[in-house]
């Protein structure tokens, strides 16, 4: 076994984190392969805020067309996530820039169209809210209130007519992301809850709308993740199914 067949075998194990950031969790899993199921042939896709590069890693080792693109403001991040890329041997179909996703219109010319499809895991804590990290870097990706919106119009102006966005947020702020949507011109249209158990409510959802489309919104059945509650719970055989990755 070569080191990239041993690295793909491992993953998301051993991915490369620097100190002092966020590091990627069961979000950017489910969220790669909730992106990862659309039935588009289309498959040019760019990641907002990429991080180190777990989620759209991941969506290239599931999908093996199409060219993928990860944006990052951290540089130190973004660094990371190309070093991960090759890790896994992806660094002709994955690539990651360093920008601030409130200015990418000048980066445009640097992709050879618009993209297919955008994903994206937002911060969805507002500021005030729960814990705060004593790493800044860390609490920005955690708690955010001007970022919503910043990762919906990045979203728009880097998508084609009708292109595809897909992201992962709070269940009990759906209410803030459809507004934020609707102002980016986004057409909201399959909603996935996710829940830890059979009878708990929903703590994240996972999304999908199209850019300059109508609403026309499927509520689909929730994704359970636990299939029983205690000490140590196990992965519902559902979820093992729709994300193999966690059970590693």
């Amino acid at each position: 076994m070569n080191q990239i067949t041993a690295a793909r075998e491992r993953f998301p194990r051993g991915l490369k984190q620097p100190a002092g950031g966020m590091h990627f969790g069961m979000d950017a899993l489910l969220l790669a392969a909730f992106t990862a199921s659309c039935g588009t042939k289309a498959f040019s896709v760019a990641e907002l805020g990429c991080g180190c590069g777990a989620a759209l890693l991941g969506l290239a080792l599931l999908r093996h067309e199409g060219k993928c693109c990860g944006l990052e403001r951290d540089e130190i991040l973004c660094a990371a996530a190309q070093d991960n890329a090759s890790l896994l041997g992806l660094e002709d179909r994955v690539s990651f820039l360093h920008c601030d996703l409130a200015d990418v219109a000048p980066h445009l010319d640097r992709f050879p169209a618009r993209f297919d499809m955008v994903m994206a895991n937002p911060p969805y804590g507002l500021s005030g809210q729960g814990r705060s990290s004593p790493l800044p870097r860390r609490e920005s990706a955690l708690r955010d209130t001007a970022a919503l919106p910043v990762f919906c119009k990045a979203a728009a102006t880097l998508l084609r007519h009708h292109g595809y966005f897909f992201c992962i947020f709070a269940a009990n702020a759906l209410p803030r992301l459809c507004a934020a949507l609707g102002e980016a011109a986004f057409g909201l249209r399959r909603v996935v809850p996710v829940r830890a158990y059979r009878a708990a409510p929903a703590l994240r959802v996972l999304v999908e709308a199209r850019y300059g489309a109508a609403h026309d919104v499927r509520l689909e059945a929730p994704l359970t993740l636990h299939s029983k509650i205690g000490a140590t719970p196990s992965w519902a055989p559902q979820a093992l199914r729709f994300c193999p990755w966690l059970a590693k």
